[in-house]
């Protein structure tokens, strides 16, 4: 995204914070329709120009913040300034800002003049006041190194207090603008960038977490400051509108237009002969060199088969797409729909950055379940384990007070399918089967909407990716119960880190397949991952 689509897209949010992913999308790309070059041609936009989705009274909120923010004169004043202080609050602020245009102080002399403060647009023109923070934040900032957690908690609450001077409460829209200013001023200070230059999210969301949450601790107690509302709740059934954000998030070719040497006639007799290669061949058929050039060429179909709306089953896909089914195509189509090779991501990152949060973990971090998390950490050191990877896993379950059967199940060595279909209650959402002890086996099976779609098959990093894939490739939500895991491992591990949206929800409202989701839209990474990933950066940064 570029720095003229940053800008357009802040002030967009700064007036409609709560604005879904998809209406936010088709906004910005009518704007660029109509010839929207500059953040300063917004005031140019008229009510006609933007498109349906957003609703009249959105559109007129939209409109009256970008013309204010044109006309409108923003003076930083301080309490102490001998001017009569008038706040200008804009209908299309919070209702908190009603009450700091009558609380905070007004101070009156003889002089007569009045300087007005747009509380809609003065995060844009904050400014850090740098000369009253730390030694060692002054020193990090011009050497371009990271400061230490403590020197960065300090600096917050600097910010904070300098901020409330206009807004008692700033909101999550005016602090996003804040931190995204400093992380633009400092990167290599205070961005959301792993050591390989892997960037969390939008680079500002740790920042951004901090600041919010230290506004929501200095307000605590004070009901008069509160932003936020109850949530109405609706008996109303889920309206059936078609797959949505949640399905296409951190995808490039999530559907494809049909091959320009093709027909989807002929696509569906190649499908037809896949369909006998497995009745006589089975899995075995996948090592086949020409069948993985099929089910490349054939991927238009299959994206096509799986957007269907009404979703089709597993067992449906399974049934027309067997080969899908098998590790090698599960990993080549999430390739062609991501573009990345899942196992050798995973194998690649977990060695790397799995060693370095284990190292993290063993030094007893405050803010962590250190007596369970040192269980498993000795565990895995007295089993003899070849490998490291499932006890990362585990620990960070642990973490996120995530129990281990939301995301891995445990059976008989020597159990088969069906045996596992039989002896173990399997939901919906995708479940990593190990044959054996977490910490120690071999072999794997995954389940998906209660069946077992894959395996047995050797090596746990295999399973794991196999696990994370049918997410992608199947248009599946995280499971609420091991959300935060599956974020971190999507985030720091495989790398995919849109801006915005989610690929978790909040609650469910009928399984997908075959149903909708109630999603919960955030615009930043989740706060529990946010967190542990600007402590293992700054680990990761001061330790190594």
């Amino acid at each position: 995204m570029s720095t003229l689509d940053e800008d357009v897209q802040d002030a967009v949010l700064a007036v409609l914070p709560g604005l879904s992913e998809e209406k936010l999308v088709s906004l910005l790309n009518k704007l660029a329709s109509i010839g929207v070059e500059s953040k300063s041609d917004l005031q140019f936009v008229k009510e006609g120009d933007l498109p349906d989705p957003i609703t009249p009274i959105q559109c007129r909120r939209l409109l009256n913040a970008w013309n204010i923010e044109d006309k409108t004169v923003c003076a930083k004043v301080s309490p102490l300034e001998s001017t009569n202080i008038v706040f200008d609050v804009s209908p299309v602020n919070s209702p908190s800002s009603n009450f700091s245009s009558s609380c905070t102080p007004s101070v009156s002399s003889t002089n007569s003049s009045s300087t007005t403060v747009d509380l809609t647009v003065w995060p844009e023109n904050f400014e850090v006041l740098w000369n009253r923070m730390s030694s060692g934040i002054k020193t990090a900032t011009a050497l371009g190194r990271r400061p230490t957690a403590k020197e960065r908690r300090e600096m917050v609450r600097i910010i904070v207090d300098e901020m409330r001077q206009t807004e008692l409460n700033p909101s999550k829209s005016q602090c996003l603008i804040v931190a995204k200013k400093i992380v633009k001023q400092y990167p290599q200070s205070f961005a959301d960038v792993l050591k390989d230059g892997t960037r969390i999210g939008t680079g500002y969301g740790s920042l951004l977490i901090q600041l919010k949450t230290r506004v929501e601790h200095v307000n605590r107690g004070c009901s008069f400051s509160r932003r936020r509302k109850q949530k109405k709740t609706s008996n109303a059934p889920p309206e059936d509108t078609g797959p949505g954000p949640t399905d296409q998030y951190g995808c490039v070719r999530w559907q494809p237009e049909c091959p320009v040497d093709d027909t989807e006639e002929s696509l569906q007799e190649k499908q037809e002969e896949m369909k006998d290669l497995y009745s006589c061949k089975g899995p075995a058929g996948a090592q086949k060199g020409h069948l993985s050039q099929l089910m490349k060429a054939k991927y238009y179909l299959q994206r096509k088969s799986i957007n269907a709306c009404p979703p089709p089953s597993i067992a449906e896909l399974k049934n027309e797409w067997p080969y899908l089914f098998t590790p090698k195509e599960l990993y080549s189509h999430f390739k062609s729909l991501t573009n990345i090779s899942i196992l050798e991501r995973l194998e690649k990152s977990m060695e790397e950055k799995g060693k370095m949060i284990l190292q993290f973990f063993r030094q007893k971090p405050a803010g962590t379940k250190t007596d369970e998390i040192q269980r498993i950490l000795l565990k895995f050191d007295d089993s003899g384990a070849s490998s490291f990877i499932p006890c990362v896993v585990l620990v960070l379950l642990s973490h996120f007070k995530e129990k281990n059967d939301a995301l891995i199940l445990q059976t008989d060595v020597l159990a088969t399918a069906g045996d596992v279909e039989k002896s173990l209650v399997l939901p919906d959402s995708p479940r990593l089967i190990v044959l054996g002890d977490i910490l120690t086996a071999t072999r794997w099976m995954l389940s998906i909407e209660g069946q077992v779609a894959f395996g047995p098959h050797p090596n746990f990093i295999a399973g794991f990716a196999a696990l994370f894939s049918s997410y992608y490739n199947f248009n599946l939500v995280y499971q609420e119960q091991a959300s935060c895991t599956l974020e971190f491992v999507q985030r720091c591990f495989v790398g995919i880190n849109p801006p915005t949206g989610t690929k978790a929800t909040t609650a469910k409202i009928g399984g997908k397949k075959g149903g909708k989701v109630s999603e919960k839209r955030n615009h930043t990474v989740n706060p529990h991952v946010c967190t542990l990933l600007r402590k293992l950066m700054d680990f990761e940064w001061l330790s190594m």
